[in-house]
């Protein structure tokens, strides 16, 4: 123990230590079971289109959004491929990897106070507020281009240093400043705080300083106009996602738009700087998780507080007074946040801690990280510093955690859905719509599992099946559900031809089993989400076509799991609909047979219907009353309805006519 301290005192502080300790906090943050996590909201779609569809139509996909941007796409998805592991892999290293360009930054504007410039790239590193991290292939484009912006302004504060390479430093920062205004809107505006920091680097009396501010900012001043040029004028897909509601608002009344822009900008001020970090304090208690799950967060959140707590007191020298860089930093930090809502404030957002708007979080972090750091270094007491310190970075560790144990779930459903699906469902006919309830799941949506949907039932170069959440789509994006209209939809790269008479309604709310709606006896089924109900006598079970066409891409969803009961539930479904009765019963005494139970009274319904139709009565009753009991008033008259259809596809039979008797009698079922 003795010789550990006695090493621990002896180590440097040091840029390569610097470097190491950011790469230990960024795997702690994010890279917790990063191989659980998978594709999210848009990934799913992109990755089917680029490796189902081919590349021509993931650049047609993007040429109404970010076109540049998408070729990035083109250059990263045929080298890493549909695996999610390494994507989350990825984006943990460049993540990292911007908080290292930040902390060179720092330090080439203030290299004799690296103490707040590395705290200043603690928070940047672990910033609450953006929640989206684990959508890593999406973000790892995101990085990407915030990796250019950042080391655009490092070489050109090094080419301000060096006179010697100047011209060679300058030239490349023209070009990755050119990549980041051409490739999306998150970090545009943000280009105009180089002209303060070139004030900062530079001596002399004030007005040359500005004079060489200025002409040094001109090269980046061209090509931002130019780059702004293209998009007024000549992308015609500027504005295709957002309305400046701002701008409107300015029109219209300006007094009252203005008065709605400063409202934002404060509220917004609150959110991205204050709010952000108080959050995971406030929220700790309140994570949903469960007891082992728990433990680990805690045991995570207690050893990063310990972590940078030595960190900091052993390693990290003092500075002396930092006031000087508390107000420079502090000034630069709110010059970058001011500019950083540019891009959003235009559009009418203000920043939220909830998905999916937590998004806009990501151009603040740098100029909300500056000023915190800012607002730390006016502490006197050096110890209070580094406390408060531990515990910011700790707790905004400790909300990763609790994010990412949500995608994490949300991964893990989306496979279940789909391995259940497949066990019902082995095919689809062409143009089919599935319309379903709204999932249980937070970072995805019924457009984003379209993507996986396809990969599973249409062939390469195909796009076969929708899926919409009937809440949402019915009456809007679906106008009717009458049969026999056709309905196209313009699918972010191929178009969607479908027909209403190919509908299909599927029901999942685990733990209940994912289930192909009944339409004859669940017409009246109370049990469903209204949008469901609503629409289950359209279900059309005939789309569903029995030889299986594809197989669940590997990568994706992993080997099959286990054989619990909605396998079994999934495989007579199957069978009942193929009217394979012995088949039906078989699979029935396997799952009955499991340490397993049904989730819902329906799930016994197809081995009630099973069982009578192999002539075992006993058991179809048997089977009908523990359903009864769960719920008589809403199981009761599904059952009459089920009992109607077993009596008129069954043979007449002494057993079967006492059967009916029976039933009817305890379900109150009219003659």
């Amino acid at each position: 123990m003795k010789n550990w301290i006695t090493r621990l005192n002896a180590l440097k502080f040091t840029t390569r230590s610097v470097v190491w300790f950011m790469l230990l906090v960024a795997a702690l943050t994010y890279g917790l079971f990063f191989w659980q996590r998978g594709f999210y909201w848009d990934e799913f779609p992109w990755a089917w289109i680029y490796f189902r569809l081919g590349p021509d139509v993931l650049t047609k996909t993007f040429s109404t959004s970010r076109p540049f941007w998408g070729m990035i796409y083109q250059l990263t998805l045929p080298v890493i491929g549909p695996n999610p592991w390494i994507w989350q892999l990825l984006a943990i290293v460049l993540r990292w990897l911007t908080a290292l360009l930040l902390w060179m930054i720092l330090r080439v504007l203030w290299p004799a106070h690296s103490k707040p410039a590395f705290w200043a790239s603690l928070f940047f590193l672990v910033y609450p507020g953006m929640g989206q991290h684990f959508i890593a292939m999406m973000y790892s484009h995101f990085y990407i281009v915030l990796s250019c912006f950042l080391l655009s302004i490092y070489l050109s504060l090094l080419a301000i240093k060096n006179e010697k390479r100047r011209a060679v430093l300058f030239a490349a920062s023209y070009f990755l400043a050119a990549v980041n205004l051409l490739t999306m809107e998150y970090f545009y505006f943000l280009e105009f705080a180089r002209i303060f920091l070139f004030w900062l680097m530079l001596s002399g009396e004030a007005r040359q300083r500005a004079q060489k501010s200025i002409l040094y900012f001109l090269p980046y001043f061209l090509i931002f106009a130019g780059v702004t040029v293209w998009r007024m004028f000549f992308f015609a897909f500027q504005n295709a996602s957002y309305d400046y509601v701002i701008l409107d608002a300015l029109r219209a009344d300006f007094l009252t738009g203005l008065l709605l822009l400063l409202n934002n900008i404060l509220l917004s001020f609150w959110r991205t700087v204050y709010e952000v970090w108080l959050y995971p304090f406030i929220t700790i208690g309140a994570t949903g998780l469960g007891p082992l799950t728990l433990t680990l967060m805690l045991v995570q959140l207690f050893l990063v507080i310990l972590l940078v707590g030595i960190y900091l007191f052993k390693f990290v020298p003092s500075d002396g007074n930092d006031r000087d860089f508390a107000k420079q930093a502090g000034f630069i930090g709110l010059i970058f946040w001011g500019l950083a809502g540019g891009s959003v404030w235009v559009i009418g957002i203000v920043p939220q801690l909830n998905f999916s708007i937590d998004r806009f979080m990501l151009p603040f972090m740098l100029g909300a990280s500056l000023l915190l750091a800012s607002m730390i270094a006016f502490i006197k007491n050096q110890r209070a510093q580094m406390i408060l310190v531990a515990l910011l970075v700790g707790f905004a560790v400790s909300r990763h955690f609790r994010l990412e144990d949500i995608f994490r779930h949300d991964w893990a459903a989306q496979q279940d859905l789909f391995w259940q699906m497949t066990w019902r469902i082995p095919a689809l006919e062409k143009g089919t719509i599935l319309l379903s309830n709204d999932l249980p799941v937070t970072y995805y949506s019924d457009n984003s599992l379209t993507g996986p949907l396809n990969w599973i039932y249409s062939p390469p170069g195909e796009m076969n099946v929708m899926l919409y959440f009937a809440s949402i789509r019915v009456g809007r994006t679906l106008p009717s559900v009458e049969p026999g209209q056709p309905h196209q939809l313009y699918y972010i790269g191929p178009t969607f031809y479908g027909n209403t008479s190919n509908i299909l309604v599927v029901d999942y709310e685990p733990p209940g089993c994912f289930r192909v709606i009944d339409p004859e006896v669940e017409e009246i089924n109370r049990l469903l989400p209204p949008a469901v109900k609503d629409v289950a006598g359209y279900s059309n079970q005939s789309v569903i076509l029995f030889e299986k066409q594809n197989q669940l891409p590997g990568p994706l969803f992993g080997g099959e799991p286990a054989h619990g009961w909605c396998y079994y539930f999934g495989k007579a479904e199957l069978a009942r609909q193929m009217g394979d009765w012995e088949r039906v019963v078989e699979l029935g005494e396997a799952a009955f047979a499991l340490d397993d139970y049904p989730n819902g009274p329906l799930e016994r319904f197809v081995f009630i219907e099973g069982y009578a139709h192999i002539g075992d009565w006993k058991k179809a009753v048997e089977l009908s009353t523990t359903s009864f009991k769960i719920s008589k008033n809403y199981v009761g008259p599904l059952l009459c309805k089920l009992w109607e259809r077993i009596e008129r596809e069954t043979q007449s039979t002494p057993e079967q006519v006492s059967a009916l008797v029976d039933v009817r009698s305890k379900f109150e079922c009219s003659p």
